[in-house]
C-alpha cells in the first residue's frame, strides 16, 4: 500500500510539473517476459513471433537486440532480445505489447541487479 502512495505521489508532481496527458509517456503497458534455455531457442522464439505474429493480429513493430549492442554503461551490461508488437483492437485502439526474451542465466542475474536498477533510475531517495 505504501509503494502505491507513493507512485501516486510520484505521478501528481510529474503532471504537476509535465501537464498532460502523460498517457504519452507509457510505451508498453503490456509486458511479458519469456525465459529460455540459450541464444537457439531465443531465436526459434523470435522468428516464430516474426514470421507468425501478423497472421495472429499481433504485426512485430520493432525488434531491440541488446546482445548486438556495443559494450556500454546503458543497460549495465544487460542484455536481452525484446520485440514489440502491434495490437489493434475492435475499435481501432492500438496497443505496443513488449516481448522479453531472456536467457535462464541472464534472467536470474537480472532479477539480482533489479534493487539497483531502482536506485540508478530513482529520482530522489524517497522514490526508492
Amino acid at each position: 500500500e505504501k509503494e502505491k502512495e507513493k507512485e501516486r505521489d510520484e505521478a501528481s508532481a510529474t503532471a504537476q510539473t509535465q501537464g498532460h496527458p502523460l498517457t504519452a509517456n507509457i510505451l508498453d503497458p503490456i509486458r511479458c517476459t519469456v525465459v529460455c534455455r540459450g541464444a537457439k531457442e531465443m531465436l526459434e522464439h523470435a522468428r516464430w513471433l516474426i514470421a507468425d505474429g501478423a497472421s495472429l493480429g499481433l504485426p512485430v513493430v520493432r525488434v531491440k537486440n541488446k546482445f548486438g549492442m556495443a559494450n556500454s554503461d546503458e543497460y549495465d551490461g544487460y542484455r536481452d532480445l525484446m520485440l514489440c508488437l502491434l495490437y489493434t483492437g475492435h475499435m481501432g485502439l492500438r496497443i505496443i505489447c513488449e516481448v522479453q526474451l531472456h536467457d535462464v542465466r541472464l534472467h536470474e542475474l537480472k532479477l539480482q541487479m533489479h534493487k539497483l536498477y531502482k536506485v540508478k533510475r530513482a529520482t530522489s531517495a524517497a522514490s526508492i
